[in-house]
């Protein structure tokens, strides 16, 4: 099934970013062939990573956190570009020969690539409108009140493991005052007050986000979709998010706010 987030395969789902690098890989790895192939795609995906990733590694982070923005494929976003540029420069320190062999590979690579780029639904222009939802957090209960717009909205529940291991990122977030609101979904406000006790004490989310879920067809979980003023869908991502990511999907909605605000 195809979603705005990417291929629903039963219970496995597959990010349009998760595709995107399958079959780039797999077209490279089937047709190049020769010593230090390998080493050349390692190049690229290790400089797309770390391109997309660096501006989200922090000293005052753990460790482990750090390290899964880099290693960690659904993590985050990628820096294709960056990691081309660098792969393509490998091959050409190989020799002439060497890079004149991988333009056929290198081509093909790009081209399976993009292919879910065809298969993309075109995004919805349709407002998202939401019933007010309650809040809670790991001490206090709020009344249910609207969505805040713009934002950067995380649909999680408390089952879901890539769900709990961005928390502490999100709940940062919120701390230090970024439009981040998270909506959990399919669970009941005692179950999510006792996981927040627990587990993730500094967060606040909102609950009973079903309906919302639906219209925006959140199919699985995480899933992050940026908000602009208007409730028009400005970007979605499936998966965890990296530090770097995130901010700039906050940043995105800091921009549209501007736009807003300038918009006659």
């Amino acid at each position: 099934m195809l979603t705005p987030d990417g291929l629903g395969l039963g219970p496995l789902a597959l990010s349009w970013a998760s595709l995107t690098l399958l079959l780039g890989v797999l077209t490279w790895t089937a047709l190049a062939r020769w010593p230090g192939a390998g080493v050349a795609l390692g190049v690229s995906l290790l400089a797309a990573r770390l391109w997309a990733a660096a501006p989200g590694l922090a000293s005052s982070r753990p460790l482990l956190d750090n390290v899964l923005d880099v290693l960690d494929p659904r993590r985050g976003d990628w820096a294709w570009g960056a990691g081309l540029s660098a792969g393509v420069l490998f091959l050409a320190c190989s020799g002439r020969q060497t890079l004149r062999r991988a333009v056929r590979p290198l081509l093909l690579s790009v081209l399976a690539g993009a292919l879910p780029l065809l298969l993309r639904p075109a995004p919805s222009a349709v407002q998202v409108t939401a019933a007010p939802l309650p809040g809670l957090s790991a001490d206090r209960t709020f009344l249910p009140a609207p969505l805040p717009r713009p934002t950067v909205l995380n649909f999680w529940a408390t089952w879901c493991g890539p769900c709990r291991s961005e928390l502490p990122l999100l709940a940062h977030e919120q701390q230090r005052g970024g439009a981040v609101t998270l909506v959990n979904v399919g669970e009941s406000p005692a179950q999510v007050q006792g996981f927040l006790r627990s587990s993730a004490p500094g967060l606040r989310t909102r609950t009973g986000g079903d309906a919302l879920a639906a219209q925006l067809r959140v199919t699985a979980f995480p899933t992050t979709v940026v908000l602009g003023p208007q409730g028009q869908v400005l970007a979605r991502h499936l998966g965890p998010l990296s530090a770097a990511q995130l901010r700039r999907l906050v940043r995105l909605t800091e921009a549209s706010a501007t736009q807003g605000s300038e918009a006659p």
